[in-house]
């Protein structure tokens, strides 16, 4: 047979890593194939050198290529493994990354490299939306909550095991989860939370080493920027997430990846290669993601990979929020819902951790954000949300400030306004669930609240979060129907800027203010009023690096709008500045599928008013 050039023969060869040997195209293939002698027949020759060529850029899976042995490469577990009974390690990642992104003042910065055979940008985002759209769980329940305070059940989970890790577990647990010799990293002497050395599973050693810097701009800034670091609090992402950075490398990706976010958009790196390694990382992520998931359609997740998932999720949510303001697509946290009702309601409670209380905390808390700019994107079950208000009080105190009682209740009636929208829950009763929760909100007292710490702040931030609830349900069921002039308003406006005024700009307490002062600058018509929100607006983007330009649009817009449209006499609902595609969706089928008698007029109203475009 004919030779081949030796380039191409040292491709060919079998056995040998693709990245040390010549880039190969598929076009230099057929047009060594062309010049040929005629007596061989190309077509098959063709065929046999792409099949060479496939089987030798897809590597075998982890175990195979320990043990010496051919693989069929099927994924994402390899049909030999599978009849054998083996434990199939899976596949390497595509991504590879070396050398250091950022150094130290006088030291010289290296590239990011990826390497020669990436995933198509095309078919990453295909798997993330395909993989995690799924169905949310349905709500069905909406009584009303007793006006008692929860945390004090968090002393009843002080037995847990801080994460899956140490709990119980099958050896067929993910490869880095199980690794025989990892190394130890010595935590820095800033450190507060972590007393003891991470350890390193050795085949992340040399990436955790060369990208030690982002990884220490993490814990050190990053990490303290998306919580309450007062003195006496452990700071969660260091005791709970740092530690599986360092096992899974999916996570540790999306670690860096929104590292690598927070440097550029907060103004400290401002070269775009920043943008484009913190996209590479996202990609990768991503990946990680993609795989894990399809491993739970094939068999169940072992309790550690679930809490890799959950914290895959909040690192890429997190980072969306730190790039544009907002999850534009929501894929990430709806995607997820399965698993944290799963994890709300286990059937036994031992498997629970410390770790995935607070994943499943925080991802709660995201999600009913969301369902404040609209109640159909609200996605996870009530369970959930029990779950966090009788187990993760802790952790919500520790994000954003916000007592559980008052999250357990005001995501009550967002999902009672998703029923209602949906036309599940009629409108009488949706309102008696108002009525109940606007009692409720008003004679909450937070001297009733149990808090981490003996700071004062922790009640001021409290109460701009009751009057933030308070706001978000006078606008329900009709965001137009109540004025800013109307004086509940102004009461609740005027609380939130007080405490703006109560906590000084330099607390770690302040930037959890965000939220509160954006509804309370929305629903006031007093230019001091505008002004003041936006001068502590812009004080908390400053203090945190986190330039939020969704909620900074939406606020401009709403004053805009007060100042040129006729409807600023009555009322301008920020909600209508907010894109919704699954509102959009939901109209369009309600008005296909169903008729609209007086049960359902308000809904189609109310929809109108919000989707006109529809």
């Amino acid at each position: 047979m004919y030779p081949l050039p030796s380039s191409h023969i040292a491709v060919l060869r079998k056995g040998e890593r693709v990245a040390s040997l010549p880039v190969v195209t598929l076009s230099s293939l057929h047009n060594t194939l062309l010049e040929k002698p005629s007596q061989i027949r190309r077509s098959v020759y063709l065929k046999k050198c792409l099949l060479t060529f496939q089987l030798i850029t897809e590597p075998a899976c982890g175990t195979c290529r320990k043990k010496s042995r051919k693989c069929d490469r099927k994924r994402p577990i390899c049909d030999r493994c599978r009849t054998r009974g083996l434990h199939c390690e899976g596949y390497p990642p595509r991504f590879q990354f070396r050398e250091i992104l950022t150094t130290r003042e006088g030291q010289q910065r290296s590239e990011v490299t990826l390497s020669n055979d990436p995933l198509p940008l095309s078919t990453i985002m295909g798997l993330a939306e395909s993989v995690l759209e799924l169905p949310a769980v349905p709500e069905t329940t909406f009584r009303a909550t007793p006006s008692v305070d929860h945390s004090a059940t968090e002393s009843l989970d002080n037995s847990l095991p801080e994460s899956a890790e140490d709990l119980p577990q099958d050896s067929s647990v993910s490869n880095h989860s199980s690794a025989s010799s990892p190394i130890s990293i010595q935590p820095p002497a800033t450190r507060v939370s972590v007393a003891s050395p991470l350890m390193v599973v050795p085949q992340l050693q040399n990436e955790v080493i060369a990208n030690q810097p982002i990884i220490e701009y993490f814990e050190r800034t990053l990490s303290q920027h998306l919580m309450i670091q007062a003195q006496g609090v452990d700071n969660p992402f260091q005791k709970h997430l740092l530690p599986l950075a360092y096992q899974h490398q999916g996570i540790l990706h999306a670690l860096l990846g929104l590292s690598v976010c927070h440097m550029h958009v907060s103004g400290n790196e401002s070269s775009q290669y920043f943008v484009a390694t913190s996209f590479r990382y996202r990609l990768s992520a991503l990946h990680s993601l993609g795989s894990l998931l399809q491993k739970e359609e094939v068999s169940s997740l072992e309790p550690l990979e679930a809490e890799y998932i959950l914290a895959m999720v909040l690192l890429l949510v997190l980072h969306d929020v730190c790039e544009t303001g907002v999850s534009s697509h929501g894929a990430h946290l709806t995607g997820v819902s399965f698993l944290c009702n799963r994890m709300a309601c286990p059937l036994d409670s031992s498997r629970r951790s410390k770790a995935g209380i607070f994943f499943l905390s925080a991802l709660a808390w995201l999600d009913m954000l969301r369902g404040f700019s609209g109640a159909e994107k609200l996605s996870y079950s009530q369970d959930v949300r029990r779950c966090v208000r009788d187990h993760g009080s802790l952790s919500l105190h520790t994000l954003v400030g916000c007592p559980p009682n008052l999250f357990y209740e005001i995501s009550r009636v967002l999902a009672a306004g998703k029923a209602n929208l949906m036309g599940d829950l009629p409108l009488e009763q949706f309102k008696q669930v108002l009525d109940e929760a606007e009692r409720f909100f008003r004679s909450w007292d937070p001297e009733q609240v149990i808090y981490p710490t003996r700071h004062e702040e922790w009640k001021h931030v409290a109460e701009a979060y009751r009057h933030a609830c308070l706001l978000r349900v006078m606008r329900f069921p009709d965001p137009f129907a109540i004025s800013c002039d109307d004086p509940r308003i102004k009461v609740s406006v005027s609380a939130i800027l007080d405490v703006g005024a109560s906590v000084p700009r330099d607390s770690v307490f302040y930037k959890r203010l965000l939220f509160p002062m954006f509804l309370a600058g929305a629903d006031t018509l007093s230019p001091h009023q505008m002004h003041y929100a936006n001068w502590c607006i812009s004080g908390i983007k400053h203090a945190t690096g986190f330039q939020h330009p969704a909620l900074t649009k939406v606020l401009a817009r709403v004053w805009d709008e007060r100042q040129t449209s006729p409807r600023s006499l009555t009322s301008v609902s920020w909600m209508e500045f907010v894109s919704f595609p699954v509102l959009c969706a939901a109209y369009i089928g309600h008005t296909l599928f169903t008729s609209l008698d007086s049960k359902n007029a308000n809904t189609d109203i109310w929809l109108r008013r919000r989707v006109p475009s529809c």
